[in-house]
This record gives C-alpha cells, sequence and structure tokens, in this order.
C-alpha cells in the first residue's frame, strides 16, 4: 500500500511548504488530495510535485496560477516522453528494412518541416 501524507506531515516533510502556500498550491490545484478517514492525505507523487512548486516559486517568484501551467506543461512533456520511448521500443522490435524506411520517412519529414 502506497504511504499517504496528512498535511502536517506534508508541510513537516517540505520544509519550503508553509500551509499558506499549500492553500494557494491547492487553490491552482497543483495537487488535488484525496479524502480518508484521516482527512484529506497526499501521495509521493504529490511531494514531488509540491517540491517542484516550492522551488520554480522561489527561483522564479512564480504565482501559483503560473505553476499550475507550468507543472501541467512538465506533466505533458514526461507523458510524451513516455510514448516516444514506447514507440521506439516498437520500431526497435521490427525487421532491419522496416526500421530503415521508418528512418528515411522520419528524417525526410522533419527536414521537410524546416
Amino acid at each position: 500500500m502506497t504511504r499517504t501524507l496528512t498535511e502536517e506531515e506534508l508541510i513537516a516533510t517540505i520544509t519550503r511548504l508553509t500551509s499558506d502556500r499549500l492553500s494557494e498550491y491547492l487553490a491552482a490545484e497543483i495537487v488535488i488530495p484525496e479524502q480518508s478517514e484521516q482527512g484529506w492525505v497526499y501521495q509521493s507523487i504529490d511531494v514531488a510535485r509540491l517540491e517542484l512548486a516550492c522551488e520554480l516559486h522561489e527561483q522564479y517568484d512564480m504565482e501559483a496560477d503560473a505553476l499550475s501551467m507550468m507543472i501541467s506543461l512538465i506533466d505533458q512533456m514526461h507523458c510524451l516522453r513516455a510514448e516516444l520511448r514506447e514507440v521506439l521500443s516498437a520500431v526497435e522490435a521490427q525487421p532491419d528494412a522496416v526500421r530503415n524506411t521508418l528512418i528515411e520517412v522520419i528524417g525526410t519529414a522533419r527536414f521537410r518541416r524546416n
């Protein structure tokens, strides 16, 4: 079972996170806690997102809404990278002739766009 953190544990874990800042991040939906018997709880992915949000906030003085958009874009980039890895694995599993054709077609298409 995945370990969850309460708000108090979360704030103790992320030293740069304050209760007020967490409220701002919740309003901007940077994280969305889950309801449990303990109240609202946070997953490990929430900790990572909040650590990143705090770092970006302090480093670039970004507001919560801008942070939310930035983290959403980072999430999308991670998803695209995972999908690209799957495509590359599928291409690698193909016979040499198919791989060479794909490389040629992709390379040609790539240079036509520029």
